[in-house]
C-alpha cells in the first residue's frame, strides 16, 4: 500500500516495525480505550507472516492520534481490512482527550486511505466498553454515522468490582455455601507461573466436555507469560497438591481483567472449588482498584451457549456485549462533508 496519506489535518502512515515501541506505549499510557489485545507486544507471538498486516497510525501536527490494529483477507474474490484476527477485538484505538469531530477524522482518514488502495470493505471488532475507564461511544456513533453496519455482535459476561461487593448479591446462593465450604476443607487458591500446573487441566476440559484442543500451544502460553509477567497470571485451587481448577487472566489496562482460560480438573468434578477461585480472585482485583472483571464471550452469533452463560452468571456476571461493525463497497464511499472542516484528500 501507499506509505502515507493526508486527509484533512490528519497524516495516515502504514504500521512497520520502527513503529513497535510508540504503537505500544501509545495504547498503555495515552489512549482511551485501549488494552492488552492490541498492543504489538501480544500480536508478536503469532508466527511471521501468519498475517497480511494492514494496521495504521494516525497522526495530527506529528502526535500520534490514533492506532488501528489490521490485518488484509480475502473473502469471496475481495480485498478485505479486518480487525487484526490475532486478537480477540481489535478496535480504532485513540487518545485519550480526542473529541468526537477528531475521532470522525481518523475514522473518514481511514476509509480514504483504504479506498485509495482498492480495499473492498472494512471489518471492525470492537471490544467490550466495560474496559474504557471514560466513555469511547463516540466511534460507535460514528460507525453508524458514516454508513458501517452491525454485522454481528456476541453476548459477553462481566462482573463489577466494588467495595460493595455486588458479585455476592447477584451470584446463586448456593455458590456462597460452596465458598465457605470449600475454604474450611482446606482448598487454597494461588497464582503459580508453572504452565505445567495449568495446561494439562485446560486440554483435559476441553478435550472432554469440547472435544476441542486450546487456542493457544502450551509454548505459546508460556511465550506471553514471558512477553507479559506482570499482567497474565496462572491462578489455581489446589488441595493436597492438586490441581482443581485453573484461571489464566490478562489484565487488559488498569480498568478490566480479562479470563482468558476457565477449567476445572475432569477428575474432581464433585469438588466445587471454581465459586471459591473466582471469589478470591474478585477480591483481588478489587483490592487492586479495577473496576471490571470480563469472562468474555457465550455466544457464535444468534448461538447462545447457554450451559457455559449460566455458569458465569451463576458467579455474579451480568451481560455486556462485544460487537463487530462492518462497511461494504467503500470503493463508492463518500466522505462526510463537514462545514467546519475541510476534509479533502491532498
Amino acid at each position: 500500500m501507499n506509505q502515507a496519506a493526508v486527509m484533512s489535518k490528519i497524516e495516515v502512515k502504514e504500521y512497520t516495525e520502527d513503529h513497535h515501541k510508540s504503537w505500544d506505549e501509545f495504547v498503555r499510557d495515552e489512549s482511551r480505550n485501549g488494552g492488552i489485545f492490541q498492543e504489538r507486544d501480544f500480536l508478536s507471538y503469532h508466527p511471521e507472516g501468519k498475517f497480511k498486516d494492514a494496521s495504521l497510525l494516525f497522526f495530527e501536527k506529528g502526535t500520534l492520534m490514533a492506532v488501528f490494529p489490521a490485518a488484509i483477507i480475502q473473502e469471496n474474490g475481495k480485498m478485505k481490512v479486518v480487525s487484526h484476527p490475532g486478537s480477540s477485538c481489535g478496535g480504532l484505538i485513540f487518545q485519550f482527550s480526542a473529541t468526537l469531530q477528531q475521532v470522525l477524522e481518523i475514522l473518514e482518514s481511514m476509509i480514504a486511505y483504504y479506498q485509495q488502495n482498492n480495499i473492498d470493505s472494512i471489518e471492525i471488532r470492537l471490544s467490550e466498553p466495560i474496559f474504557n475507564a471514560i466513555p469511547d461511544e463516540e466511534l460507535r456513533y460514528l460507525l453508524w454515522h458514516r454508513g458501517f453496519t452491525i454485522k454481528s455482535q456476541e453476548i459477553s459476561t462481566c462482573v463489577k468490582l466494588t467495595e460493595s461487593r455486588l458479585w455476592e448479591k447477584l451470584c446463586r446462593k448456593r455458590n456462597l455455601s460452596y465458598i465457605k465450604q470449600q475454604e474450611k476443607d482446606g482448598v487454597k487458591i494461588v497464582e503459580t507461573n508453572d504452565v505445567d500446573k495449568v495446561y494439562p487441566v485446560i486440554e483435559m476440559n476441553l478435550k472432554v466436555r469440547y472435544n476441542r484442543i486450546p487456542t493457544h500451544s502450551r509454548e505459546e502460553l508460556m511465550r506471553l507469560k514471558e512477553i507479559y509477567p506482570d499482567r497474565i497470571h496462572y491462578w489455581i485451587a489446589t488441595k493436597e497438591d492438586q490441581v482443581l481448577g485453573i484461571l489464566v487472566l490478562f489484565d487488559v489496562n488498569t480498568t478490566g481483567v480479562h479470563s482468558f482460560y476457565i477449567a476445572k480438573n475432569e477428575q474432581y468434578e464433585n469438588v466445587k472449588a471454581m465459586p471459591l477461585l473466582f471469589h478470591k480472585a474478585f477480591e483481588h482485583y478489587c483490592r487492586q482498584g479495577y473496576a471490571w472483571f470480563n469472562f468474555g464471550i457465550s455466544s457464535r452469533g444468534e448461538q447462545i451457549k447457554w450451559g457455559i452463560l449460566e455458569f458465569k452468571e451463576n458467579v455474579g456476571g451480568r451481560a455486556t456485549a462485544r460487537q463487530i461493525w462492518h462497511l461494504d463497497n467503500i470503493g463508492g464511499y463518500k466522505k462526510y462533508e463537514n462545514p467546519q472542516t475541510a476534509t479533502n484528500v491532498n
